[in-house]
């Protein structure tokens, strides 16, 4: 029997074996599995690790070898497979392609179901079950429906008992037996004939038929039933929704309002896709072919530019193609005269359409054509596409055939995924472009606090919109499996398990370490010649921090080294993220919130501003031929102003103010206004105003009565109708009695003979006559001429510094987008560790949530919370992100995870007895972190939108300035045709976050994953 010498002696030699097929050392990797085998020739780990490091040929020897000692070895049987595979490749038959994650395999536990192999070591297909395959695949689809149903069913359920906890579930019902009691009333009021209402039993009959009455489950059950057919009964229009379906009318049933505006939604965004994958994956072919060319370099610089959402590359491409070339309409779905004909609405429309189909498109295709691009390459350098090659196929069947067929799962998967994602952000694109479907209606069917009367939602239309976005949703997924089934031959539809498997891998037989350790002394005991094995010893007398500080950057130098990424843009990441970094520091230190936050938050209100509103920033004047004028304050408290006191004989004072104003440009003030500062006890001074400009005309304005505080707005003291009336030159281009009319004041800039709104430089004077009717009364006045330019970031509509938002908008920024990535990273990462190392039920629930997530509008659902019960913004954010821990980042862990668990080393480890604990923290996620850093990285500018996105429902904290802030009140505001720096600003300094932390992950994947080295 071997002894426990002899059993350490066997888990060292492992080990050994374990840490050179790790350094890439194969021939000291099969040296030292020659020696285990010596010394345990009955153990299956030895064996695994010759047919590793050997030619398949070889490898099928010692697979046989270890399937002797374990029929039922899963690993075995895989490497098996895949030497049986390489066998037949090199004999020139094409091997299978590689199986993704994502792709839909079952395997049977059943032996029918398992590939066998005959006695000379090769893959049986004849035992593979063929039979039925239309039914086979009926009944896997049929389940797949009925879990995705069953999935919408829960998840609108739960939505409702937590929607109702406030009330909202039963407000739907108790305003609409209101409302037909109004109906009644009113019907009864215009036929006499009618018997009279007895409103109480009435009121009791509606509530009956409601189900007001019923007791809690039934109740939401009701309830839930009434959503998921979208049957809440009729809506009374009481804010404009007979747009919605076109009729006239003051009620009208919701259900109707929601289908009739479906199809304005499918429309933009079927045709946005199919642009996308018909567009996107001939190009990718292409690129594929031709690497690194410029078209080639061009879409992987571009790439970035997928983090942005949908909705901000709308803004630009308005503030570009609608409000200043002035090509394409801004908003809508038609224009406002209709055509002659129906036919007449195709090219209406189709323009409408260009702009959100290209938003659309700008947001997704350079991504998934770069991604498409990489996979299409793996496929291309596989032998048995230069085997087709050799052989002469032609370039188009090569590309159809070898390499794009293979890769339709992966393509299917990644291309409804992001379909996935953007039915969650619909609804900000459709209502910045005021597109007329289900995502506008549903902003608009929100609570509305900001109009004369408080508008209080159509919690009918919400709840309708939101099941219907997880019927969208649920289908989306459905008609994925769907494809697969149609696209992938691969697929093994078994009859009794329908769960998201790789390929042959098959739940292995827990053994326990002491299991192990007695079957290893179970083997018969041989002479062993003894073996020098060196062991390692760390040193551990440093701190813990120190030395995973020197080994990180010793790794970041070798992998640097090895890789050859010394480029600039390895660099470039970093430095914009550190830049982010101390930007968000000083702000907070040079900038203290309680100082200038709470001034930000008031704004001018109450006070004389002397700021412009909606100014541009200081520093266009530098790329300007003529210089746009600053704001000039002249007080006659100061000296800037002169100030000429003569008593009357009559007791009354004459006080004479001049304003020389200095004016050398060619553009006009935004506005010019005067502030009073009177001294008197009750009568009040009398002030007489005259305009000299530089070529000596006068303008007399309107005379005023001063009170204290009082502001002299020369907008409404100009006589504008009769300086014009006199001069037929400034005719041409003054416009007065429209939305927006020419400023009265510019009548006193502009030169007499001037045939275009241009104003004449030199020195103006303001001469203001002032008299005083009390002894010892007094006036002194400011006047404030507000320039076009203002600061280093202009003003907003509030006259507000837009430097103070767009400064703090960076710590806001970067503390949503770390919490919400870090803790969405560990969250997700430990989700998928454990599920994939512990399997069985907890990886099927784990799949089965994600699959819930997918389905269910958790966006739509936050704001519709925030909307009705006043949850604070960061449980909002909260909620989302911990929603976000079942989606995309749990599923590509868990991916790279399950490849990771079938290595080699992680076999061995198990061999020897390593704790769970142990083998996720030391073997399974140190190898995904070439592939978790980057994408967590890229996790940030998703969540810093995500901000951003939130304030477009109006979900945000007006105490606190943010860039999703900024955005909001610009784009409530109409600051497309005013300041356009409003929201450029805002936007830049997004994009500038997201490109920095999406170039961060680019030099992390680089530094970490030495194989992605450029040539």
């Amino acid at each position: 029997m071997t002894t426990d010498t002899e059993f350490e002696r066997v888990r060292k030699v492992l080990q050994n074996a374990e840490e050179a097929f790790r350094r890439g050392d194969h021939p000291a990797t099969r040296s030292w599995a020659q020696q285990a085998v010596t010394l345990a020739p009955n153990l299956e780990e030895p064996w695994l690790w010759l047919a590793s490091v050997s030619n398949p040929r070889a490898s099928i020897g010692y697979l046989k070898c270890a399937l002797e000692i374990n029929p039922q070895s899963p690993r075995a049987r895989l490497e098996m497979h895949r030497a049986i595979q390489s066998l037949r490749k090199t004999n020139g038959a094409p091997r299978l392609p590689p199986v993704s994650d994502m792709t839909l395999i079952s395997f049977s536990k059943q032996e029918d179901h398992t590939p066998e192999w005959s006695n000379n070591g090769k893959l049986d297909n004849e035992n593979l079950p063929a039979s039925r395959p239309f039914l086979r695949a009926a009944r896997y689809l049929l389940v797949r429906l009925i879990a995705i149903l069953l999935t919408i069913v829960i998840g609108v359920f739960a939505t409702v008992v937590i929607a109702n906890r406030g009330g909202m579930i039963d407000s739907i019902a108790r305003v609409k037996v209101e409302r037909e009691i109004t109906a009644q009333r009113r019907l009864r009021m215009i036929d006499m004939s009618l018997p009279p209402l007895d409103i109480e039993a009435f009121r009791w009959e509606q509530e009956e038929i409601n189900g007001l009455h019923l007791s809690y489950i039934p109740r939401h059950l009701l309830w839930t039933y009434n959503a998921l057919t979208i049957n809440w009964g009729e809506i009374w229009d009481t804010k404009s929704f007979r747009s919605f379906y076109g009729r006239s009318i003051d009620r009208t049933d919701s259900r109707l309002i929601i289908l009739q505006r479906l199809p304005n939604t499918l429309l933009l965004i079927g045709t946005a896709y199919l642009i996308l994958f018909c567009v996107g994956i001939p190009l990718a072919l292409n690129l594929s072919q031709r690497r690194n060319n410029w078209l080639d370099r061009l879409i992987g610089a571009l790439t970035p530019l997928s983090s942005v959402p949908s909705w901000v590359i709308g803004v630009l491409l308005v503030m570009i193609f609608a409000a200043e070339l002035r090509l394409l309409p801004v908003a809508g779905m038609y224009d406002q005269i209709p055509p002659d004909t129906k036919w007449g609405y195709i090219p209406i429309v189709a323009r409408h359409m260009v702009l959100p189909v290209l938003a659309i498109l700008l947001s997704m295709i350079f991504h998934l054509v770069y991604t498409w691009r990489t996979f299409f390459t793996i496929f291309s350098n596989e032998d048995y596409v230069e085997l087709g090659r050799a052989k002469g196929l032609p370039p188009r069947t090569l590309l159809n055939t070898y390499i794009l067929r293979p890769s339709l799962p992966y393509i299917m998967t990644s291309f409804a995924l992001t379909l996935v994602t953007f039915w969650q952000t619909i609804t900000a694109l459709e209502y910045f472009f005021a597109w007329p479907g289900i995502g506008q209606m549903y902003v608009k069917s929100l609570p509305n606090f900001l109009g004369e009367t408080m508008y209080p939602g159509e919690m009918s239309l919400l709840v309708g919109i939101v099941v219907l976005f997880a019927y969208l949703l649920g289908a989306t997924v459905f008609i994925l499996d769907f494809v697969y089934v149609l696209v992938d031959p691969r697929l093994r539809i078994g009859n009794q398990q329908q769960t998201v498997e790789l390929f042959a891998i098959k739940k292995r037989k827990k053994v326990s370490s002491r299991q192990e350790k007695n079957a290893w002394k179970s083997l018969p005991r041989k002479v062993l010649t003894p073996v020098e094995i060196p062991v390692r010893t760390p040193d551990r007398s440093r701190p813990v921090l120190s030395r995973f500080v020197e080994g990180v950057r010793t790794s970041i130098k070798q992998a640097r080294l090895a890789s050859g990424v010394a480029s600039p843009a390895v660099i470039i990441g970093p430095l914009l993220v550190l830049l982010l970094v101390g930007g968000s520091i000083a702000t907070v230190l040079i900038f203290p919130y309680d100082q200038v936050g709470s001034s930000w938050y008031t704004g001018n209100i109450g006070k004389k501003p002397l700021v412009p509103k909606l100014a541009l920033p200081s520093w266009v004047n530098w790329f300007r031929a003529v210089d746009l004028p600053s704001t000039i304050i002249l007080d006659t408290r100061d000296g800037t102003a002169g100030k000429q006191v003569q008593p009357s004989a009559n007791g009354m004072t004459n006080v004479t103010l001049t304003y020389t104003i200095d004016f050398p440009y060619q553009g006009f003030p935004k506005d010019i206004a005067i502030y009073f500062e009177p001294d008197y006890i009750e009568k009040l001074p009398f002030a007489s105003f005259t305009w000299i400009t530089p070529d000596g005309r006068e303008f007399n304005l309107k005379n005023a009565t001063v009170n204290k505080d009082f502001a002299y707005n020369f907008s409404e003291n100009v006589p504008f109708t009769r300086l014009v009336s006199q001069n037929k030159h400034w005719q041409k281009w003054f416009v007065s009695g429209t939305d927006y009319p020419t400023p009265s004041f510019y009548t006193l800039f502009a030169p007499q003979d001037a045939e275009e709104a241009v104003a004449l430089p030199g020195q103006y004077t303001l001469r203001i006559d002032g008299i005083l009717f009390e002894d010892g009364a007094d006036l002194d006045a400011q006047l404030v001429v507000f320039g076009q330019v203002h600061g280093w970031a202009g003003t907003d509509y509030m006259r507000r510094d837009l430097l103070v938002p767009l400064l703090w908008g960076m710590p806001f920024a970067l503390v949503i987008g770390l919490l919400g990535t870090i803790v969405t990273t560990l969250a997700s990462l430990t989700l998928a560790a454990a599920g994939v190392w512990i399997g069985g039920w907890l990886d099927a629930l784990i799949q089965r949530i994600i699959e819930a997530n997918l389905i269910l509008p958790t966006l739509a659902v936050g704001v519709l919370f925030y909307a009705f019960y006043g949850i604070n913004l960061w449980a909002i954010l909260i909620f989302i992100v911990l929603l976000n821990t079942f989606g995309s980042p749990t599923k590509s862990f868990r991916a790279a995870l399950l490849q990771v668990k079938e290595s080699p080393y992680v076999e061995a480890a198990k061999a020897y007895g390593a704790s769970s604990w142990r083998i996720i923290t030391r073997y399974l996620i140190p190898r995904i972190l070439p592939v978790m850093v980057p994408q967590v990285v890229a996790l940030i500018p998703g969540f810093v939108f995500l901000e951003a996105t939130l304030a477009i429902f109006g979900v945000f904290d007006p105490k606190y300035p943010t860039w999703g802030r900024v955005l909001y009140s610009a784009i409530e505001n109409g600051a497309t045709y005013g300041s356009r720096f409003w929201v450029l600003e805002p936007i830049a300094f997004l994009l500038f976050t997201g490109l920095a932390f999406v170039l961060l992950g680019f030099s992390l994947e680089q530094i970490l994953n030495p194989r992605l080295k450029t040539k």
